[in-house]
Formats: C-alpha cells, structure tokens, sequence
C-alpha cells in the first residue's frame, strides 16, 4: 500500500511516496516490502554461498508475493538448518530473486542485488 505524509512541519502538503516497496531490479514487478524483513540467525541479511561457491547477499522476508517458488524442495546445502529450500523467481520476468525456505515458518531469502526500492 501507498503510503503517504500527508502534511511537513510548516504545514505544506508533501507528494514524496513513503513507501516500502522493493521491486524487481530487472523488470520492476513489485516482490515484497522492507516491512516485511525479519531475522533469521540473528539477522535480517547474511552473505551466503552455494556448493559452486557463487557468493550472494541475501535478505530474509516473511513473505514475498511476487516471487514465484518452484522447482523440487532440497535440504541439501540449506543455510538454515532445519528448512527446506526452493528457487523464488520473479512473477513477471522469471529473475531469480532468491529462494524460499520452508519449516516451521516459511521464509524468503532474496538476493539484495536483484531487489529496488524504485520501479523501473
């Protein structure tokens, strides 16, 4: 949702958007909210890597509504112990955003490079 200030401290209207969108850095389909980050180990953001040692910057999300999940679920190399893990591509584009992780509490991890807070 679109949120707005509706008045600055001298009592003029302000048209600057406040909101928390972060959208796909390719093709700018909205994928979650930074209001919506969480901590996962600790943390909201980790530096991860996979068994090829590709080096991604990963933020956890409770939801991610544009990112679409597929592919077969793995507990092979998860990075978080105790969840299974899938690919999260981008619902209009098909980037890969990330993944999502799957126990007790599903998550997402999205990569931070391929996220915008503008639409392109």
């Amino acid at each position: 949702m679109l949120q707005t200030k509706p008045e600055d401290e001298a009592g003029g209207e302000i048209a600057e958007a406040t909101d928390d969108a972060l959208y796909c850095s390719d093709c700018g389909h909205l994928i979650t909210r930074t209001s919506w980050q969480i901590s996962r180990r600790g943390d909201h953001a980790h530096t991860v890597f996979n068994p090829a040692g590709q080096l991604f910057q990963i933020g956890c999300y409770s939801d991610a509504p544009g990112a679409t999940p597929g592919g077969d679920t793995s507990t092979e190399f998860t990075w978080f112990p105790g969840y299974a893990w899938r690919i999260a591509l981008c619902g209009s584009c098909g980037r890969h955003m990330g993944w999502q992780f799957l126990g007790d509490d599903d998550f997402f991890g999205l990569i931070t490079d391929h996220l915008s807070d503008t639409k392109t």
